[in-house]
Order: C-alpha cells, then sequence, then structure tokens
C-alpha cells in the first residue's frame, strides 16, 4: 500500500526540501581534508565524485518520465524531484570548490558506474522519449524499466549503500561534520523520491503482471553488479571500513527495493 500520495509528497518538497547547499559551512571541512594521506583522499573523492555524475545525470534523464506519466499530481512532484537533483549536485559540486580542489570527476567513472549512471540510464530516457512521441515500444513497460532502473537502482540501492559509506566513515573518523550535513539533507530528500518510484513501480506491476519478468531481470543482473561496485569503491580501503557489513548492506537494500516493489 502506497505510503503518501505523489500529492502528498509534493506538499512535503515544497517544506522539506527548500534548503540550500551554499548556506551550508562547507569550507569548515577544509583543515580535516588537509590532515588527510593521498590513499584516504582517493577514495573520498571517488565516493564524491560517482555521486557527483549520477545526480547530474538523473537531474537531466528525469524530464522524460515527467512528462511521460500522465497523472498530473505525479508531474507536480517530479518537477520538485528534478530541482532536488540538480541542487544536490550543486552541493557536491561546491565540496570540490571548497575542500577537495578542482577534481576531474568523468575519471572516476569506471565501466561498472558508467553504464548504470549515464549510458543505460540515457537510453532508457530516449527510449520513453520514443515510445511517448511515436508509438514505438510499449510506453507503459518503458515507464516501468525506467522507475525500476531510476528510483530503484540507482536512488534505492547505490545512492542509499553510498550514505552508508559516509554515515561509516564520518563515525569513524569524526572529521567531515558538514559534508555530513550536506548527505543527510540529500537522503531525506532521496528518501521521498524512492518512496513515489517503489509506489508507482508497484501499481504498475500489479496493472500489468506482463511487465514484472523484464523487471525482475533488470533487478537480478543489477544485483550481481553490487560485488565489483564494491571493490571499487574500496580499492583502496584507505579509511579501513568495513566493506563486507557495507556490502552485506547493500544487498539488502537491493532485497527491499524487490520487495516493495512486490517482486519478492
Amino acid at each position: 500500500m502506497s505510503t503518501k500520495s505523489p500529492r502528498e509528497l509534493y506538499t512535503m518538497a515544497k517544506t522539506l526540501g527548500a534548503w540550500d547547499p551554499e548556506k551550508i559551512a562547507i569550507a569548515e571541512d577544509k583543515p580535516h581534508w588537509e590532515v588527510l594521506n593521498p590513499d584516504q583522499r582517493e577514495q573520498l573523492i571517488k565516493v564524491c565524485a560517482l555521486f557527483y555524475e549520477g545526480e547530474v545525470s538523473v537531474s537531466d534523464t528525469l524530464a522524460w518520465f515527467m512528462l511521460a506519466v500522465p497523472e498530473a499530481d505525479r508531474r507536480m512532484f517530479l518537477s520538485t524531484q528534478i530541482y532536488e537533483e540538480v541542487k544536490h549536485a550543486e552541493f557536491f559540486e561546491l565540496y570540490f570548490t571548497h575542500v577537495c580542489g578542482k577534481v576531474d570527476t568523468t575519471a572516476y567513472l569506471s565501466p561498472e558506474y558508467k553504464g548504470v549512471l549515464l549510458d543505460e540510464l540515457k537510453q532508457r530516457g530516449e527510449d520513453l522519449g520514443r515510445a511517448m512521441t511515436s508509438g514505438q515500444g510499449d510506453l507503459g513497460l518503458q515507464l516501468a524499466l525506467f522507475a525500476a532502473h531510476y528510483m530503484g537502482i540507482i536512488e534505492g540501492v547505490m545512492a542509499v549503500g553510498g550514505y552508508d559509506f559516509f554515515e561509516e566513515l564520518l563515525d569513524k573518523t569524526g572529521m567531515f561534520p558538514r559534508l555530513l550535513e550536506g548527505i543527510r539533507m540529500i537522503r531525506a530528500d532521496e528518501g521521498r523520491h524512492v518512496v513515489h518510484g517503489m509506489d508507482y513501480l508497484r501499481e504498475m506491476l500489479e496493472k500489468h503482471p506482463e511487465y514484472a519478468a523484464p523487471v525482475r531481470n533488470l533487478f537480478l543482473s543489477e544485483a550481481a553488479k553490487i560485488p565489483v561496485r564494491s571493490d571499487f569503491v574500496f580499492t583502496k580501503n584507505a579509511f579501513n571500513l568495513d566493506r563486507d557489513r557495507l556490502q552485506t548492506m547493500a544487498f539488502e537494500h537491493h532485497q527491499q527495493r524487490m520487495r516493495e516493489a512486490g517482486l519478492a
């Protein structure tokens, strides 16, 4: 059962999503950055860069989904989500500027991340556009697959796993309080996105049981990639975080998203 309607989530977003990255005193984390060794800097930049690239990509792509859904209330909520995704990218941009220095974020787009975050998501957006404008393909199926990919995998597994990484890092080191402040604001926004996306996906699968098999295949294929993505993040594991525990949590997030979609 849906916990919040799109209109209720829209109303929440108007207030709760109004935080401003420029109001966070990001520069206060600069002294913490300066005491890191090169390997620690590399690991922190790696995760921040992947977040930044992901936020830019989802900001650019969500408009396809917003235009394709027929419900006005849903489009209203999705308009706030696009705004929030852009703001999340802004937070990491500011963090690079004021703490880490200039970063080539594209250098961290290894194949196991570039596909799911950029190329494959862009392709799903284009598939939606074709189905919507020319009638090529099953629009309902493309909507379901987009929701599974974007809200289920990128937001509901990968981003949530990233929040776990930051929480453990900052809990262990006691450093980077302004990074944690921003991450917690982003996580609150993404919570609304995931609730909406999983509710939508479950409703679509209830109406169209024939969509369940391709959506399940997408989830399972992405689950198989969790270990190699963990390897990328934890090579080198310069902060000595509990890689196995965090990877187990990623699988748990994946199973939770499947349950929410009615697939497990």
